[in-house]
């Protein structure tokens, strides 16, 4: 799989004049929809401080919150499973998968598994994995690497 080289991309959209104008045109109507929004919200401001707060108490608690939510998973019936890093991870997806005869796998989107590398883990291993996300299916058949969606 090839790896998207986004400094040559990036110079190639730079030069591509009508592109970056209308890139710039959809950058600021969201820009402005955004605006519009928060001025006929009078907390707007109190309630993204609320939420920075929040965000970083649970980043600050992360261990807390995961363990409470196996917990409560667990008291559903769901099994949760814990990975070091991304080779553990695919270890583990492989297992799951091969207990149950598993050859062919549609994948939703996941910036996890895609930062994993778990379609080439599985595929090494004779899983297919076809992407159900039509952007990151195009470039599946185009053997690029998916990206993370920016705008």
């Amino acid at each position: 799989m090839s790896q998207v080289n986004q400094v040559k991309l990036g110079a190639k959209f730079i030069a591509d004049t009508p592109h970056r104008i209308s890139h710039d045109r959809c950058l600021w109507a969201a820009r402005m929809r955004r605006d519009k929004t928060a001025s006929q919200i009078p907390e707007w401001e109190e309630m993204r401080n609320l939420a920075s707060q929040i965000k970083l108490h649970t980043l600050t608690h992360l261990d807390r919150y995961l363990e409470q939510f196996e917990t409560r998973m667990k008291e559903n019936g769901i099994h949760v499973h814990w990975a070091e890093d991304a080779e553990e991870h695919n270890r583990i997806i492989y297992e799951i998968f091969s207990s149950h005869g598993v050859k062919t796998v549609t994948k939703g989107k996941s910036m996890l598994m895609d930062e994993c590398g778990m379609r080439e883990y599985l595929e090494k291993r004779g899983i297919d994995i076809y992407e159900a996300d039509l952007g990151e299916r195009i470039q599946q058949l185009d053997n690029q690497r998916p990206s993370h969606i920016i705008m």
